[in-house]
């Protein structure tokens, strides 16, 4: 789980009676705490399809940067009730809608629109022995490999780009840094853009498995839930890099957190500051996480199929 913008906590303990002081993680750019409109430095826009509200921002410079919180690039998030109870009208019409987006995104990186020639690689990021952080993985064994044929020549014929896909694991299973692991594989594939799928941790239970995030920066594996490891994006890779996820997890801090101002709790001393740094060490998912992100590894495969397989779609 990742995202290399989630927010830090305050490491200043707070004295008794003091307001609270805590910044709960998140992946999600959406829940910055920073307005996105009419901001100096940025493009923000919003609209809808299918009942689908999609917000986009586009950070284009350093005064972005400063006025936001994001790194420069763009941030896209399509809003989404529960991806588990959805109808196979509305996921056909999702994954339509992602495929789009992911396609405008290559086009964008790359300067030219997927085809025959492009060689993508899909990286499915995370724990699959880990319900929650299994998405990545799941995402990646439903892609439509077609890199294989190229000896034949049926990508040409069929129009398609010319798709590998791999789960590096983690580093904990591994030994390896999952971004090593992409790095290598892209040079091996010899990779033109590189989409990277993994789960990632929100700072609102209303989000989980109901929000699709997609950004051009890249991806920090880890980063949601305190890992510091290395990037995955256009230095370390070599490529463009989008990186694609759902949140899946929230700490338990952020459960506390969000109970005491429901509650007016405006207060709190420094034994519950304490506390509420500690839970940021767990995170929770939802009891029907298996599901969820059986669901939500088929819906995002699906919306890459059609970006890259069958991207007339």
């Amino acid at each position: 789980m990742k995202n290399s913008h989630s927010n830090s906590r305050s490491s200043n303990p707070n004295r008794p009676g003091q307001a609270i002081q805590f910044s709960p993680r998140t992946d999600l750019a959406c829940e910055s705490s920073k307005p996105y409109e009419n901001v100096p430095g940025t493009i923000y826009r919003e609209w809808e399809k299918f009942g689908i509200r999609i917000t986009q921002l586009q950070v284009l410079n350093g005064e972005g940067e400063r006025n936001t919180g994001q790194i420069q690039g763009r941030y896209t998030t399509l809003y989404c009730p529960i991806i588990r109870y959805w109808e196979n009208e509305q996921i056909e019409q999702v994954s339509a809608i992602l495929g789009a987006l992911l396609r405008d995104y290559a086009y964008q990186s790359l300067g030219v629109k997927p085809g025959p020639a492009t060689t993508v690689l899909i990286a499915g990021l995370g724990n699959r022995f880990i319900t929650a952080d299994a998405v990545g993985p799941r995402t990646a064994d439903k892609i439509s490999v077609t890199s294989h044929m190229m000896e034949a020549d049926l990508c040409d014929r069929v129009g398609c780009c010319r798709i590998s896909a791999i789960h590096p694991g983690v580093k904990g299973q591994t030994g390896i840094e999952a971004a090593a692991i992409v790095q290598s594989a892209a040079a091996a594939a010899a990779a033109d853009i590189v989409v990277a799928v993994d789960a990632l941790a929100s700072r609102s239970t209303e989000r989980l498995a109901a929000t699709i995030q997609i950004t051009d920066t890249g991806i920090r594996p880890g980063s949601g839930i305190g890992s510091r490891l290395r990037g995955i994006d256009r230095d370390t890779i070599g490529c463009p890099v989008i990186a694609v996820g759902v949140p899946t997890v929230v700490s338990s801090a952020t459960l506390v957190y969000d109970a005491l101002e429901k509650a007016g709790g405006t207060k709190t001393s420094e034994q519950l500051q304490g506390v509420l740094q500690e839970g940021e060490n767990f995170f929770v998912s939802p009891r029907d996480s298996d599901i969820i992100v059986e669901e939500v590894s088929s819906l995002l495969s699906k919306g890459i199929n059609k970006a890259f397989f069958a991207y007339w779609a």
